[in-house]
């Protein structure tokens, strides 16, 4: 008989491949390693997530714009995209090699608030619920600090809807700019060629659960490409610039970058 789940993983499997970012995401100045950042700035490939992973992301993704229907609804002021270019309102620095991506903003007594929805597991929203994101998804937390440094904005909604029974909270998060600053150093450390991995091990929890981890470890070997390059480098205007060549051209003294190991 016609084996319909294998079907549909076998398609998410062929689905066009996504590029991989260029930039330093808000969404990852969190996270555990710096190597991660570092493949990202440069626009490493991904190592794909498998079937259900994806179907678990675009299932997060309809839960928020669920969220955001569920906010207009209730009459709160909602602003999805710029109003000057129509799309995901994005902030920038370092001529955008770092960058991050709001879900929205949202207008309260006449001043901006940052807006970021997550949906989550029951034991996960629990733990939101009872500790606030800073305790409970500490590189959630750092997202939007770092956002709301970008950005200017000095607090933000951040409301989570649980994924088990449709439940919501909200957490208000006020701007922290020590932590910020924190989180802005890390990403010019990041920029300025100072990256380490996390682990000497490929075994260890946090490279499992990376999307770099093939190339960090490996298994992947991109096409030579100058931004992968250990000679270039990110300017602050947004470009890039190796000392060997002129930038865009693979010359013989290529090598792929390849951050260090923690000492």
């Amino acid at each position: 008989m016609f084996d319909v789940v294998a079907a549909i993983d076998e398609a998410y499997a062929n689905e066009t491949k996504e590029f991989a970012r260029r930039y330093i995401g808000a969404s990852g100045i969190g996270g555990k390693c710096d190597a991660d950042l570092a493949w990202s700035l440069r626009g490493f490939p991904n190592t794909a997530p498998d079937p259900q992973l994806k179907r678990i992301f675009y299932a997060g993704h309809r839960i928020e714009d669920w969220v955001v229907r569920d906010m207009k609804m209730a009459g709160i002021d909602v602003l999805e995209n710029d109003p000057m270019s129509g799309k995901q309102w994005e902030y920038k620095r370092w001529g955008g090699h770092v960058s991050g991506h709001a879900d929205g903003i949202v207008i309260i007594d006449e001043i901006p608030v940052l807006l970021e929805v997550k949906s989550m597991n029951l034991a996960k929203f629990n733990e939101f619920e009872s500790k606030s994101v800073k305790y409970s998804h500490s590189h959630y937390y750092a997202q939007v600090q770092f956002m709301m440094g970008m950005s200017g904005m000095k607090k933000c909604m951040f409301i989570a809807y649980c994924k088990n029974n449709s439940k919501y909270h909200v957490n208000w998060i006020d701007f922290d700019e020590f932590y910020y600053l924190s989180l802005e150093h890390r990403s010019e450390q990041i920029l300025n060629g100072h990256a380490v991995r996390c682990s000497t091990d490929e075994t260890d929890w946090r490279c499992r659960g990376c999307f770099k981890r093939g190339v960090c470890w490996g298994s992947v070997k991109p096409d030579a490409s100058c931004v992968f390059c250990a000679h270039s480098y990110p300017t602050e205007d947004g470009k890039w610039n190796c000392d060997k060549a002129p930038f865009g051209e693979v010359c013989g003294d290529y090598e792929q970058y390849n951050p260090g190991y923690k000492t």
